[in-house]
């Protein structure tokens, strides 16, 4: 997916200015605002939004921004959107304005905003949590190819939010996130949860091959860092799936987890017991 005029023109004025050439960017740009281009005006409000050498001015750069978005530009209601969502630059936040300027935004045509949207309704955001809506959302930027879309998707999948739960419909789009960002720890032990099913919220019996794949995951995360993979590590030492059974083992993982704040192994660990030689086990197992 190339760039658009938008971020064309963004680019444009940001390798300027790393050349020093501020003032080239500014005229240049303000000269394609002052015939109208809406895609121009959009960026010429980031000189006065970041004072890019000028003062800010807030106000004048909103106004831009406005005028940008009355004359079709959907790139201008995702930035001010963005901007009342996030307090950049010291922007004053306002999540109702935010989410307006994401609706402007899809109402032009914009899929930038449909995460943001999915965001919004899921988490009530700006407007009522509607569950189905922040689904639906979730999906239409999943099908536009944005890897935010995809971990919302994945959500809704994985824990059945406007949706039927799904855990390997969840896993293929996590899997999705893999290829734009390959070392997200987060999103690989989610792949392992939902092809291993460690709490027991799915109900199916994961095959020997999701089992190799999970475990395969579940390491990766640890390995970068991830502290929550320690407990899924130490299931399957618990367990004995693909690994010897050693609750030993177990307990060495699920406690590193527990010291780490992880409220489920922290539980767990009390389920431990040590035999006379000083190893662990876990009554009734």
């Amino acid at each position: 997916m190339g760039l658009s005029k938008y971020e064309e023109l963004n680019q444009q004025c940001i390798n300027l200015i790393k050349d020093g050439r501020w003032e080239d960017a500014y005229e240049n740009i303000k000269s394609l605002a002052d015939q109208g281009n809406k895609d121009a005006i959009a960026t010429l409000a980031h000189f006065y939004l970041y004072g890019v050498g000028i003062v800010k001015d807030f106000d004048y750069g909103i106004n831009l921004i406005d005028k940008a978005i009355e004359l079709g530009s959907s790139d201008a209601a995702l930035e001010l959107g963005e901007l009342y969502y996030d307090n950049k630059i010291g922007f004053p936040t306002n999540s109702t304005l935010a989410f307006e300027y994401f609706e402007k935004c899809a109402h032009l045509g914009g899929e930038g905003s449909y995460w943001q949207l999915a965001r919004c309704y899921l988490y009530g955001v700006g407007t009522d949590t509607n569950e189905e809506k922040a689904f639906d959302y979730s999906m239409k930027s999943a099908k536009a190819g944005d890897p935010n879309g995809f971990l919302y998707a994945a959500m809704c999948y994985e824990d059945g939010i406007g949706t039927a739960q799904d855990p390997f419909a969840a896993c293929h789009f996590y899997k999705e996130i893999l290829n734009y960002e390959p070392e997200d720890d987060f999103v690989m032990l989610r792949i392992a949860i939902c092809l291993a099913d460690p709490y027991g919220r799915f109900g199916f019996n994961a095959t020997e091959d999701m089992l190799n794949e999970a475990f395969h995951f579940a390491s990766k995360s640890l390995e970068l860092g991830n502290v929550e993979a320690h407990l899924i590590i130490g299931w399957f030492y618990e367990k004995g799936d693909i690994v010897p059974q050693d609750f030993n083992m177990a307990y060495k993982y699920i406690k590193i987890a527990a010291e780490n704040g992880n409220e489920v192994a922290q539980n767990h660990l009390q389920d431990f017991r040590k035999n006379i030689f000083g190893n662990y086990y876990i009554p009734g197992y």
